[in-house]
């Protein structure tokens, strides 16, 4: 078994269907790990009525979602909450894509 069949099987067994949204288009939908990221140390922001939490989550997901690292408006969909593509960038062996490495940040509403 390849590395990307070893996340295949991690993503199938932990992981969940997302939907990926580019400039409001969708073009792909594919299987995510998403943790939240507790240790980050910015998780409150500034806003005009005080502090908001900022909601952060490491997104593993699978090599044949079609993510790059490029610009646009990247939004993760996983069922009724979207996350903004905070970076991205390819996990690989060699010249194998195991799997995407994505920071996202929470957004609230349909941001698609």
């Amino acid at each position: 078994m390849s590395f990307a069949g070893s996340f295949q099987a991690i993503a199938a067994r932990y992981g969940q269907t997302v939907t990926l949204w580019r400039d409001g288009e969708n073009v792909g939908t594919g299987r995510a790990v998403l943790r939240p990221l507790l240790g980050e140390a910015r998780q409150f922001v500034p806003t005009d009525l005080g502090l908001r939490r900022q909601e952060m989550v490491l997104c593993l997901a699978e090599a044949s979602l079609p993510l790059e690292e490029q610009p646009g408006n990247w939004v993760l969909q996983q069922g009724e909450r979207f996350y903004g593509v905070r970076n991205v960038s390819a996990v690989e062996a060699g010249r194998e894509r195991i799997y995407w490495r994505a920071v996202l940040v929470r957004q609230e509403g349909d941001v698609t």
